[in-house]
């Protein structure tokens, strides 16, 4: 059992389809706010990179250092990295390692990171989003949907949705959802080779579910307005 966010460094990007309907979005959801973003939990850094190159400011957070070295190893093969857009810390989400008011959008993505977080540490994260971020800005939340939780398959199997050369992964996830808890009960085990490098991984977690309302109720305690989805 290895920690997940170790784990996973080396192949999550694989998992992803194309992105570039994910940047399109953020970037029309965040451009009117300003040019410095904060991107919150921000994994391997393709997203930030990408909005970098679109002239923004940004500055991605990640907690796990393994996440962080695939981002720098991105960034150097970049041949067109923007290294004055971009700049990469580790730090908690409740505990940004930013002054207050110097944000002007701030984006929480990485396909539900923000479930991953428990209520307490949900709370102390959007108290620190709200000191960040300038007054007007803006924040946008990338959320797990309880609803479409209901028509997951208990056990699936899948492979990467786009394989660099040299890497094979095969991973199968086991998943349980308890709405009475409001949480997304997950078992993953998988199988890789990278460049001839062969490992295997299996981790357990669990995701807070959050309903809208629940959202909305802690997003108005930590000083957030104009609540929508």
């Amino acid at each position: 059992m290895g920690d997940l966010y170790t784990e996973w460094a080396r192949v999550y990007d694989c998992y992803f389809p194309d992105r570039s309907s994910e940047v399109e979005f953020w970037a029309g959801l965040g451009a009117p706010y300003g040019q410095h973003w904060l991107d919150l939990m921000c994994g391997t850094a393709e997203v930030s990179l990408e909005l970098a190159r679109r002239g923004y400011s940004v500055l991605g957070v990640d907690l796990s250092p393994a996440m962080l070295s695939v981002a720098a190893e991105r960034l150097a093969a970049a041949a067109d990295y923007p290294a004055r857009n971009l700049s990469l810390a580790q730090g908690e989400a409740g505990s940004l390692p930013a002054a207050g008011g110097i944000v002007d959008f701030a984006l929480v993505g990485g396909n539900g990171s923000f479930n991953h977080l428990d209520e307490l540490q949900a709370r102390e994260a959007l108290t620190e989003l709200r000191r960040v971020l300038r007054p007007g800005g803006g924040l946008g939340m990338e959320l797990v949907n309880p609803h479409l939780l209901k028509e997951v398959y208990p056990v699936r199997t899948f492979g990467p949705l786009r394989p660099p050369p040299g890497v094979w992964v095969e991973k199968e996830s086991h998943n349980h959802y308890d709405q009475e808890a409001g949480l997304f009960h997950i078992r993953q085990v998988a199988q890789y080779e990278i460049d001839g490098e062969r490992g295997e991984y299996e981790v357990d977690f669990a995701l807070r579910v959050w309903k809208p309302e629940q959202i909305r109720a802690m997003l108005e305690q930590a000083g957030f307005g104009n609540v929508s989805y």
